[in-house]
């Protein structure tokens, strides 16, 4: 019986810590986190574009085979870094000027992962 008591009281206080947050406080704990290691690993990754663009390319619409490479490996890794939205954006910029003419395929998957409308909604990630 007592365990039971216990047990309900653990739930309830745990259900009432999870709704006690408001949303303004949580966007604003997260516009501060900026990670430097994941921002070094997307630069590496631009870096990795601009020596893959600069091989030659028979067919500019599809690009070579590095650049679809580096392409995919900087699209999984601005994905999963734990960055704003705003920043994530700007290093999209950086990548897609790293593309400039040599892949259109690649390009338009870099527009493609811009988040313009979370930024548009004011949602910050992290």
């Amino acid at each position: 019986m007592i365990r039971g008591i216990l047990v309900i009281s653990c739930v309830a206080s745990c259900l009432a810590a999870c709704g006690g947050a408001k949303h303004k406080d949580a966007v604003t704990t997260t516009t501060r986190c900026v990670s430097p290691r994941a921002l070094a690993k997307l630069d590496v990754d631009i870096a990795a574009l601009r020596r893959a663009a600069a091989l030659p390319t028979k067919n500019t619409l599809f690009g070579n085979a590095a650049v679809n490479r580096a392409t995919d490996r900087f699209l999984n890794d601005v994905e999963l870094a734990p960055i704003t939205n705003l920043k994530r954006n700007r290093m999209i910029d950086h990548a897609a000027g790293a593309l400039a003419g040599r892949c259109e395929q690649c390009f338009q998957a870099l527009e493609a992962a811009r988040p313009i409308p979370n930024i548009r909604r004011g949602f910050q990630s992290c």
